[in-house]
Parts: structure tokens; sequence; C-alpha cells
């Protein structure tokens, strides 16, 4: 009788380690899988990096502006001067981006986050120019005036080109640039299966 109640109480004993050991085993890959979550972005870069390339007209970043130019015409004849002003005003959208195209960017796991190396943001494409007004602000007696804003309207989008290359090194523009590109890549690599966490992204230039 004794000797029963022995084997009863060890296989209880048993019984409750192997359950325990069950217990542990689960715990164990619930960690490794939770582990695994803030790891698994990693290997979705490549694709992301393609996506990237793929996508570079959505990653493009917008800014517009409000612009006007004052021009003052002179014009003499028979020695008398005469003098008319003018003025125009008009909405430029320029569109700043990186080139992603293959070869020219790469994206890097480091230890504390991802990288992107890439090129300094460039106007991307023509500014488009709409809504221009203009304003006879005075006029001469031997100047013309509509041809002098016709001139502005044509001159219009060569200005607004040479101004949205020297805005592509504004701190603001870049700013905006590095934060649709990064927010791009994040939000792609949060939505792979697995992934748990996206770490920081950093844009590093070349």
């Amino acid at each position: 009788m004794a000797a029963g109640l022995t084997f009863w109480a060890m296989s209880g004993r048993m019984n409750s380690a192997i359950a325990r050991v069950g217990e542990l085993q689960s715990e164990v890959s619930a960690k490794e899988s939770e582990l695994l979550g803030y790891t698994k972005y990693t290997t979705y870069l490549t694709v992301g990096k393609q996506s990237l390339g793929e996508q570079m007209k959505l990653i493009a970043a917008s800014v517009v502006r409000e612009e006007g130019v004052t021009q003052v015409i002179e014009k003499s004849l028979l020695g008398l001067p005469s003098t008319g002003t003018v003025a125009i005003w008009h909405t430029v959208e320029y569109s700043f981006g990186f080139d992603l195209q293959p070869g020219s960017y790469d994206v890097r796991p480091t230890s504390t986050g991802i990288e992107v190396h890439v090129g300094k943001p460039f106007l991307a494409v023509t500014p488009a120019v709409s809504n221009l007004k203009f304003k006879i602000l005075s006029g001469g007696m031997f100047t013309d005036e509509k041809a002098a804003v016709i001139r502005l309207y044509e001159e219009a989008s060569k200005r607004a080109t040479e101004q949205g290359h020297a805005m592509a090194t504004e701190p603001a523009v870049v700013a905006l640039c590095e934060k649709k590109l990064i927010g791009f890549l994040h939000d792609f690599l949060a939505k792979q299966p697995g992934v748990r966490v996206v770490p920081s992204i950093t844009v590093v230039y070349k």
C-alpha cells in the first residue's frame, strides 16, 4: 500500500514537471517570436529599397509658393524720357526629390537602425506656374507696358526653374524631402508580415 502511494506521488511530480517544461517552452517560443518581430524588418530591406525606386514620383516633396515680379520700363524718344512700371503675380508648385535610380542609392541596416545613403535632393521636374495676374502700376508716354507683361509671363517658367534649383539646398526643403523618404520607407516596412517595430531611419548623403 505504501509503495503504491509513493508511486502516485512521484507520478504527480513528474506530470507537474512536464507541464512546467511545456509552459517554459511556450514562453521561450513566445519570446523568440517577439524578438524576431523586432528584427524581422531586416529581411524586407531589399524589397523596401526596390519599392523606393518604383515609387520615386510618390516620394517627391511639393512646395507651393506665391511669387511676384516688378519691372520698371524705361524708354526715351527724341530725348524725352518715359518710365512705366508693371508687376505680375503667380503661383508656383515646386517638386523636389532624390535620385532613386538603381545603383544611385543604398539602404543599410546598422547597429542603431537603418541608413539610406543617397545624393542630395534636387528639383525633380519643371515647376508648374499658374494663376498668372498682372497690374500696370504706372504708365509711360512711350513705354509698352502690355508687351512687358507678356515677356514677364513668358519668362515665368524659366525664373521659377532657376529659383527651384536654389531652393533645393534650403534646410527646410531638405528636411521636407527627408521626411517624405523616411516616412515612405517606415510605412512600407511596418506593413510587412511579422514586423513589430521599425527602428529609426536616417538619411546619409554621399
